[in-house]
């Protein structure tokens, strides 16, 4: 069976998060959205795991639930930030832990102490090196899955700008053997992970890593899982065994990473500056400091390999971005979020719409046009850089590169 699964999100305790999270409204929004399964998010946080508790029964096979809304499963799930020395040099890089069960999650958790205070932010920062975590966590459980997140983006993937390692075997050591995926974050696609050789027997899996609830955030970027039967082992044996079906994908060019460049809040002009990497600027042309170098800049550095791509992914828009699109205002202005909520009930939920034909109410015809042309490839994006996400241009292809 088929699982829409979105396995990177944050509660409210994380830094730059909504403090309007909470567990209901989480299994709310999958609910209409069509998200299948979903990760807690900052299960190490005392008080966030204090809400899972009162709020999500576990099952005997380490899913989670939110008794009204059965058919939405959780999986304890947390980001967490390590900080170690490398070559005398400070490195910092994000990774997504899932785990199997409340009690393996106790035992980590009094491990993890040690090395970061789990009280400050959802996403605790850990001074511990990717090597020892992954194998720590390892021989906790082997049914415990570390996966690198975002792993180009500049400042936190592991494979990113500032990292400057030149493979994941040299970033994680001995961990390398125990890592069976990578997240490819909203800046990557899987054509820019596999063109690099050591990643090809990697798994790839897409997630939103949202910091709020709404639509346009939560499940903005998804993978759908073969499971044989709705559990967390077999959860981690389809990323393993690669029985991944699909992703959803945002376009790169959409991503707030994607380019190498300085957004305007760094500028005393308020003007901002991106470039392709096939220019081969180094320094902003305003402020003359080191430009924010790309995803793509960094998937140029690293590739080393042409294979064919043999992943079935889809680019898609979050509807309600694309309603705020079409009709003006925003996509917390009620008039748009009402229009979504009448269209996903009516579909059964937004990837259907994405996947089937949209020749139907209560979708409006400007709106309808609008998915077809995304559908169709017939859009491109004034691309993203520097924290800054890129902006949806509707109409005939264009190669912006």
């Amino acid at each position: 069976m088929d699982k829409i699964c979105d396995l990177h999100i944050h509660s409210r305790y994380s830094g730059g998060t909504s403090n309007q999270i909470n567990i209901r409204k989480i299994a709310q929004n999958c609910r209409l959205k069509g998200i299948d399964i979903v990760g807690t998010g900052d299960c190490f946080h005392p008080l966030w795991l204090k809400e899972i508790n009162l709020n999500l029964e576990e099952d005997s096979v380490g899913l989670l639930t939110f008794p009204r809304i059965p058919q939405v499963k959780f999986v304890l799930q947390s980001e967490v930030e390590l900080l170690w020395k490398h070559n005398s040099n400070i490195k910092k890089a994000h990774f997504i832990i899932l785990l199997p069960n409340s009690d393996k999650l106790k035992d980590v958790s009094e491990f993890l102490a040690s090395f970061g205070n789990l009280n400050i932010d959802g996403r605790p920062v850990l001074k511990i090196s990717p090597e020892k975590f992954i194998v720590s966590m390892n021989s906790f459980d082997k049914m415990i899955e570390v996966i690198p997140a975002h792993i180009f983006t500049p400042f936190y993937g592991i494979l990113g700008n500032n990292l400057q390692f030149k493979s994941l075997k040299e970033a994680l050591g001995e961990g390398f053997k125990f890592v069976h995926a990578v997240e490819t974050g909203l800046s990557a696609d899987p054509t820019m992970i596999r063109c690099i050789f050591e990643l090809n027997n990697l798994s790839i899996i897409s997630n939103s890593d949202s910091h709020s609830l709404h639509f346009h955030r939560l499940g903005r970027e998804a993978t759908v899982l073969d499971l044989h039967r709705e559990t967390y082992r077999d959860i981690i044996k389809s990323i393993r065994e690669n029985r991944i079906i699909k992703t959803y994908e945002f376009n790169p060019s959409e991503g707030k990473y994607y380019y190498d460049g300085h957004r305007s809040t760094r500028h005393s002009s308020a003007n901002s500056y991106f470039c392709s990497p096939k220019r081969n600027t180094i320094y902003c042309p305003i402020c003359r400091d080191t430009l924010t170098k790309g995803v793509l800049s960094r998937v140029y550095e690293l590739k080393d390999s042409e294979m064919p791509i043999n992943e079935n992914f889809q680019y898609i828009i979050p509807l309600l971005h694309l309603i705020s699109i079409i009709y003006g205002g925003s996509e917390y202005d009620n008039k748009n979020k009402s229009l979504y909520r009448e269209i996903v009930k009516s579909t059964n939920g937004e990837y259907n719409i994405w996947e089937n034909n949209t020749d139907f109410d209560p979708i409006p015809n400007e709106l309808r046009e609008a998915i077809n042309k995304i559908k169709l490839g017939n859009y491109w994006f004034i691309p993203g850089y520097d924290g800054v996400y890129g902006k949806l241009q509707l109409g005939q292809n264009f190669n912006h590169i």
